[in-house]
């Protein structure tokens, strides 16, 4: 079956590979404290450049959108193989609070609101933290048609959480010891733990749900 275009893929490719390298790289690039670097973090170049910000919030807004219609698609189908309704209403008001995070952290810039950004990324990477680990479980536990577990995305909460504390501590090891090369270790885990999260959404979202029987005990 054919798969829908992924707008959150397509919004950083326009952000990285368009705007902000080709109008802003030598200012993109510049840390605080001048040493050698090669990428820019990726919320730089979502909140600090014009119309790259705009192109952002506009995508995001359009993609949390599509999100909360895939939710309610993702609580009815868990429904169709499981009647535990408390994990069910669970996972789903997780799911919520974590596109409520990306909505807030998107919309509001750190230089601009710094209280609403900050709680939006909060409640973004907990429950998204949450999220991927325990539904790539259950779809771990998913039986296909062929009778074959499914193992494709048991990797996703150990990428996603090992790119996590790679930019901190390189994020920590850039602002302490300015190590050139080091904030560029930190720009491309952003960018694979970001992607990470858009990809695992897209292969739950578009998945053949109906050749799955998935048991919760």
């Amino acid at each position: 079956s054919s798969k829908p275009p992924n707008i959150g893929s397509s919004g950083i490719n326009a952000e990285y590979g368009g705007i902000t390298m080709w109008k802003e790289f030598e200012d993109s690039v510049a840390t605080h404290c001048h040493v050698w670097n090669l990428l820019p973090s990726f919320s730089s170049t979502i909140g600090n450049y014009t119309p790259q910000r705009y192109i952002w919030r506009l995508l995001v807004g359009v993609s949390c959108t599509m999100r909360i219609f895939s939710v309610l698609m993702f609580e009815k189908n868990l429904k169709r193989f499981n009647r535990n309704k408390m994990i069910v209403k669970m996972l789903t008001w997780m799911r919520l609070a974590e596109i409520i995070g990306l909505f807030l952290l998107t919309m509001f810039a750190s230089t601009e609101v710094f209280p609403a950004h900050a709680f939006g990324f909060c409640l973004f990477f907990i429950f998204s933290t949450i999220n991927i680990t325990v539904v790539s479980r259950l779809m771990n536990g998913g039986v296909t048609g062929s009778g074959k577990l499914n193992y494709g995305v048991v990797w996703y909460p150990f990428i996603y959480m090992a790119t996590f504390v790679g930019c901190f501590i390189s994020y920590l090891v850039h602002t302490n010891y300015c190590w050139s090369g080091v904030y560029t270790i930190f720009g491309g885990l952003e960018l694979v733990m970001i992607l990470s999260n858009i990809f695992f959404w897209y292969q739950c979202d578009c998945h053949e749900w109906s050749s799955y029987t998935i048991s919760i005990e």
